[in-house]
């Protein structure tokens, strides 16, 4: 037995015709049949004036088009002819600075460096390498840093004209090593203050090129006293501290300077961890005297 629930009256019937629309877009022939009126032709949108706009749009559109093609020669042209601005040489005296493809045109230079581990060292460099290899020396503070250190203000150092090269030291925690970036789309780094010092070394002026030298003996006595450096700001006892400044008085001897009667990357790099240690480094009389020496040229 079959039974009709709800039973509703169609709202729709098979049968009955669909209104004709009243406008003329979108008219389509019927796709079924039916007792509605035969769809009359569409009459063609669109008059004369109508067109003629069209073809002023166009023909100032062709204009500019032909206005912007003879800007491009023009440009073009000028850009053939060779350059009317002279850049003044680098004002290097008798000291020549190897090439560096690594640093690019600009030699840009960044170091990141903790407060704690002032790298006084770059500073030195600024001020003895002078006119002959000129240092654009500017810093900032990252945000991971509550406040500028106190030597913030000493590591600011302008040069005029076109500077050698360009650094900018970023006040950043990042322990007792400080970093440099000589590329920033490779990420290219070298950590510690020593190892930058190496790598300047190879870059700057000749006369501070250590390993250049053909005595080998030399260039291991240099690397030693660096090595020592570096592992004095890595050091944490105070009874390691003390021998490896024991080293640096011995390297010292009588001499001014650590490596003869001229100042050298050695006595750099050896002034700036000390200075790092201070007050805390119980430094030898002559240790003393030649940190002395070293703060009336450096700073």
């Amino acid at each position: 037995m079959s039974t009709c629930m709800y039973k509703l009256r169609p709202l729709v019937r098979d049968d009955d015709p669909l209104p004709a629309p009243t406008h003329d877009m979108y008219r389509m022939k019927p796709v079924q049949g039916g007792s509605g009126p035969a769809p009359t032709r569409a009459a063609p949108t669109g008059s004369k004036g109508d067109m003629a706009v069209l073809e002023g749009r166009q023909e100032d559109i062709l204009r500019k088009l032909s206005k912007l093609r003879i800007d491009i020669e023009e440009l073009r042209s000028i850009l053939r002819q060779p350059s009317q601005v002279k850049t003044p040489p680098l004002s290097t005296g008798t000291v020549t600075c190897p090439p560096c493809p690594e640093l690019g045109e600009n030699r840009d230079i960044v170091l990141y460096a903790s407060p704690e581990h002032p790298p006084y060292s770059i500073l030195a460099l600024a001020r003895i390498w002078g006119a002959s290899c000129p240092i654009q020396l500017t810093n900032h503070t990252h945000s991971s840093v509550q406040e500028a250190p106190a030597a913030a203000q000493t590591f600011c150092h302008s040069v005029t004209g076109a500077p050698r090269f360009n650094v900018t030291l970023v006040w950043k925690q990042v322990g007792a090593e400080t970093e440099l970036v000589i590329n920033p789309f490779k990420f290219t780094t070298v950590r510690g203050e020593t190892n930058i010092l190496r790598f300047l070394s190879r870059v700057g002026p000749s006369n501070f090129a250590y390993e250049s030298g053909s005595d080998l003996s030399r260039v291991a006595q240099f690397d030693e006293v660096l090595d020592n450096c570096q592992r004095l700001a890595r050091s944490h006892t105070v009874k390691e501290k003390q021998a490896i400044i024991r080293t640096f008085n011995a390297s010292l001897g009588k001499s001014e300077w650590i490596f003869g009667p001229q100042l050298s990357i050695a006595d750099i790099a050896v002034w700036s961890v000390l200075k790092q240690q201070e007050p805390a480094a119980a430094l030898t009389q002559t240790l003393s005297k030649w940190m002395e020496r070293c703060n009336s040229m450096l700073l």
